[in-house]
């Protein structure tokens, strides 16, 4: 804006709220990531329905294991309010100063909302294109033809906005429990429209991984709110909600693929329930599979081993699925991705440089700062990181890391735009006289 704006400049504190230890990356990792890691790591193989060779050893164990400890000692980092408390003063020029208001924060106007909806869904519409000219293909779909979406084509550079999605979640659900500014209804056209063409999308595409992409950043920037009038019992409840969630992921993942698969498998299993815990437990471990065979082809084992190119990388994947991998099982992994790009010299830095960074993103959404918005999109990645690889290769952030970084470039800029008027204290009576007297 050319003209400065004057305004009221608002409290630095943060509204208090109660965040259960899986939020911090740390205890994430170590409560959840880790056992996921030994579980399938000592599970028996035969149980996949993949037709791909077994790749996955102990020695493959180990470096996921590595992994976890480097990036728990970066989340511990990140995490820290001295780290914290060292950023700040970097942007000051006396740290004894009061922190400045965060006018960014105040000032996102719900406009921005609206403005990532439309692009959402605009998107969504040409990313649908080929269903809406031709209706009879969803009955097709519905059917259990899973070749049909692979005949549709993206359009690189305009459908890939459709990922914008994680950010619009992490903001509606900030704004529903009053970390940003702005009331918000749960239940609103809204809402509806961002949530429902996320399940169309995953029911038409077979892409499951997007509606988790709206629905986990809705629901860990809303929680805060929930938390303020939960009892005792369910306090305790989110507590151990990491170790309910396999199940809960078991029968929405179970439900879906009756959908998606279970007419052409049907013959092949007991029930559709065991259907569902083998697919599932086997896209998990051919990730892994996947993670170590790449792994393997780079050369990690036999001698130092720098970062890889993209095209080196393609070379090795798209080789191995000539003949020795099951195309239909294709998660690249997540540790075991992240070490093949990086290579065994680098690898320990970068998983140490990445805990920081989901520290310092949980860091900054506890004290309810833009950089927070990172945090629903870490966390993601987290959860993920056994099958795929959210912030070393997927450019399924892309969008949303470009809208949040243009977020923080314009929250920077507002102290030089905008004047602000600070209130003068209001002494209580009699106050001045005794700071004279003593």
């Amino acid at each position: 804006m050319s003209a400065q704006r004057t305004i009221h400049a608002y409290s630095a504190e943060v509204p208090r709220f109660w965040l259960p230890w899986w939020y911090r990356p740390s205890r994430l990792l170590l409560g959840a990531t880790l056992p996921a890691l030994l579980i399938f790591s000592f599970s028996d193989s035969t149980k996949t329905l993949s037709r791909a060779q077994l790749f996955f050893g102990s020695r493959d164990m180990v470096v996921g294991l590595i992994a976890i400890v480097c990036l728990v000692i970066g989340a511990l980092i990140g995490e820290s309010k001295m780290l914290s408390r060292f950023l700040d003063s970097l942007t000051r020029r006396n740290s004894t100063l009061q922190p400045p208001p965060r006018l960014g924060e105040a000032l996102l106007s719900q406009n921005f909302d609206r403005f990532l909806l439309a692009v959402f869904l605009v998107t969504h519409v040409i990313f649908f294109r080929n269903f809406i000219t031709n209706p009879g293909l969803i009955a097709g779909v519905l059917g259990g033809d899973l070749e049909l979406k692979h005949e549709f084509k993206t359009i690189p550079g305009v459908t890939t906005w459709t990922q914008i999605s994680m950010l619009l979640a992490a903001i509606r659900g900030l704004r529903w429990a009053g970390i940003l500014p702005g009331q918000v209804k749960l239940i609103s056209v809204f809402h509806l429209l961002f949530f429902a063409t996320l399940f169309v999308r995953a029911i038409l595409w077979s892409e499951r991984l997007a509606l988790i992409e709206g629905v986990v950043p809705f629901f860990l920037c809303a929680l805060p709110r929930l938390t303020t009038s939960m009892s005792s019992f369910g306090r305790i409840f989110i507590r151990f909600f990491p170790f309910i969630v396999p199940v809960l992921l078991l029968f929405v993942f179970t439900a879906f693929e009756y959908f998606r698969s279970w007419q052409y498998y049907a013959g092949q299993h007991s029930s559709v329930l065991e259907f569902g815990w083998l697919r599932l437990y086997t896209y998990y471990f051919e990730a892994m599979n996947t993670g170590a065979a790449t792994l393997a082809g780079s050369g990690f084992y036999d001698g130092p081993t720098w970062p890889l190119s993209t095209a080196g990388y393609n070379h090795i994947y798209d080789g191995l699925y000539l003949g020795a991998l099951d195309v239909e099982y294709n998660n690249p992994s997540g540790i075991w991705y992240i070490a093949t790009y990086s290579g065994n010299v680098l690898f320990a830095p970068v998983c140490l440089f990445l805990g920081c960074w989901h520290g310092m993103a949980w860091r900054s959404f506890s004290m309810g700062r833009l950089f927070g918005l990172f945090f629903p999109i870490s966390f993601l990645g987290l959860m993920e990181i056994i099958r795929i690889s959210y912030w070393a290769g997927l450019n399924r952030v892309l969008p949303s890391t470009l809208f949040i970084i243009i977020l923080l470039v314009w929250a920077a800029s507002l102290k030089k735009r905008v004047r602000v008027y600070h209130e003068p204290a209001v002494e209580e009576p009699g106050l001045h006289h005794q700071r004279l007297s003593s």
